[in-house]
């Protein structure tokens, strides 16, 4: 009897879940934790009050540990579902109110001695880490795929009136817009500030430094590209200088952006960010040997005898011959009586 009651309540249990949606990961998981945080409760105090033997003390002396096993059954289920499930949501949102839910299940199971939620944090750090880790690689991705297609053309300078900064909170990490002259860095930042919206609904502290790794992994992927980029294109002086301009920007500013959002997810990750600015030293010796490289600016000829860019001095300009004004000297007193052509209009009517 104790077997067979404890069979039909699993096969009633599975009925319930197989009602369930799985397409969606988020909404499936919700229901089964629904499902098993009311009904495994039910089912264990059913059974114990149907067969409850009071000449003994010991429960699994009246049933040799039939329903201990039921139950631990059914909680490794649960755990190897949400196992499956996990890597499926896509939402750092969603995998709070995952946790949330689980938590609170394994909390009411715990009356009744099925308090799961020491096995959870494993299965939770797993599915953030494979979220961000997927973020990062996307947002790098994006990054080489814009840069690849890239035009360079200098961009108009973009800005906000100063008056808008001390409206915005403080815990709000807005990019620089001076990224936005740089089409492939702002996406890699908007890429890297996605994930760490992501990240911080559900920022499990023991993963500080393994997602500071990942993140870093990132910023190597990208400067590394740029190396790459410029070691294998053939960019003209102007295109060059735009490149560097954008090399330049990824390592001043770029850079601490993204320490400065890990750091709002974890106290003191911006500095384990900073701390690997080392890596860096590719493009910091590329940024040197292009600046010495760069010819002296030509020194502005004040004494008037400069000659043209494109070859010598024109031999009239305006249809009057230059050297007329060297050797003319005569003809300075007839022009002195001439008037300028601004102040022509109060002299015409003299003959």
């Amino acid at each position: 009897m104790r077997l067979q009651f404890l069979r039909c309540r699993e096969a009633w249990l599975t009925g319930i879940l197989e009602d369930l949606d799985q397409r969606n990961a988020y909404e499936y998981l919700k229901g089964m934790i629904n499902c098993h945080r009311m009904h495994l409760f039910d089912v264990v105090n059913q059974y114990r009050a149907i067969f409850a033997d009071d000449t003994s003390g010991s429960e699994e002396s009246n049933d040799g540990g039939l329903l201990f096993s039921w139950a631990m059954h059914q909680i490794t289920s649960h755990l190897k579902t949400l196992k499956f499930m996990l890597p499926k949501i896509t939402e750092g949102g969603s995998l709070s109110n995952i946790l949330d839910l689980c938590m609170y299940c394994a909390m009411g199971l715990n009356y009744v001695g099925l308090d799961f939620r020491g096995l959870l944090p494993p299965l939770f750090e797993e599915a953030v880490l494979n979220l961000f880790s997927k973020n990062v690689s996307a947002a790098v991705e994006n990054f080489q795929l814009v840069l690849d297609s890239h035009r360079w053309v200098p961009l108009p300078a973009v800005g906000f009136p100063a008056s808008n900064i001390g409206e915005e909170n403080r815990d709000d990490v807005t990019p620089p817009s001076y990224l936005m002259e740089h089409p492939p860095l702002a996406v890699f930042v908007n890429g890297v500030s996605a994930a760490m919206n992501e990240l911080r609904p559900c920022a499990p502290l023991s993963l500080k430094f393994v997602l500071a790794q990942e993140l870093i992994k990132g910023l190597q992927a990208v400067s590394d590209y740029l190396l790459r980029y410029n070691a294998t294109r053939m960019l003209r002086e102007n295109e060059s200088g735009l490149f560097l301009s954008l090399c330049r920007a990824f390592t001043e500013v770029a850079y601490a952006h993204c320490a400065t959002s890990f750091g709002r997810c974890y106290p003191g990750g911006a500095a384990l960010i900073m701390d690997a600015k080392s890596m860096y030293e590719g493009i910091g010796r590329m940024l040197t040997t292009s600046s010495s490289r760069e010819p002296p600016k030509p020194a502005n000829n004040l004494d008037g005898h400069s000659v043209a860019e494109n070859g010598g001095l024109p031999a009239a300009e305006n249809g009057v011959n230059q050297d007329a004004d060297q050797t003319g000297s005569a003809n300075s007193d007839q022009n002195k009586h001439k008037t300028p052509p601004l102040q022509s209009d109060s002299k015409q009517g003299d003959p």
